[in-house]
């Protein structure tokens, strides 16, 4: 005798009806390896479709604006765990050496693999390094804006007679001289295998520190 269910027959002895319950349980067994399977199936995809992320989050460069200012803030913090307070010539230094580091952060990077931006688009090398200028001349402009905010309370107060508008062009030249002095110790530091490291240089003379530094809280406007 020969029944037929679903998609498979079932073969039994004559003078034997066929048990249905037990039919039915082989029928859900073999639908559940099928909702097995496909399951399996899905989640070794899905496994796949992840593994292609991670990898396109590797070479995906997020510009963070947030980058260098953060930098900084961990060089002064080590500053002034050292010395107890750091003042301006530290704070030209230490972004000196936050430009030096992203710069050759940026460089080794390229060196290694070619990257992407959010968008999925190439990601250039003189990109990343025109994105850190911006940066740099942002970290310029907002310290001189502190240090102009600072001196003209200062002036309201009557504890200086002026603005000390020499000492805030001077300030600024100095950024730039520290940007470009750390850049020549990245290449020197990287020839003789040297790390880098934050220096003492003096950018600017000794009298416009010394205005600046006496300007308010240092330690509120710059980190």
């Amino acid at each position: 005798m020969q029944i037929g269910i679903s998609n498979y027959s079932v073969h039994l002895q004559d003078g034997l009806k066929p048990d249905r319950e037990y039919l039915k349980s082989q029928e859900n067994q073999k639908e559940d390896r099928k909702v097995f399977h496909r399951d399996s199936l899905k989640v070794s995809q899905l496994s796949k479709n992840r593994e292609i992320l991670m990898d396109k989050i590797k070479h995906t460069v997020m510009q963070s604006a947030a980058s260098f200012s953060d930098m900084k803030a961990g060089i002064l913090k080590e500053v002034r765990e050292e010395k107890g307070q750091y003042g301006y010539c530290d704070v030209v230094n230490a972004c000196g050496l936050s430009y030096a580091r992203l710069y050759a952060e940026i460089e080794q990077r390229h060196e290694r693999d070619a990257y992407n931006k959010a968008d999925g688009t190439s990601l250039t090398k003189e990109e990343e390094i025109e994105w850190l200028d911006i940066q740099y001349e942002q970290e310029v402009e907002w310290q001189k804006s502190c240090a102009g905010i600072a001196a003209q309370g200062q002036v309201i107060q009557g504890n200086i007679p002026e603005m000390p508008t020499k000492e805030m062009e001077e300030l600024e030249d100095s950024f730039y001289q520290a940007k470009d002095a750390y850049r020549k110790l990245y290449r020197e530091s990287g020839q003789a295998g040297k790390p880098l490291v934050l220096q003492n240089y003096m950018f600017g003379s000794g009298r416009m520190y010394e205005v600046l530094n006496r300007l308010g809280n240092l330690k509120e406007r710059v980190e």
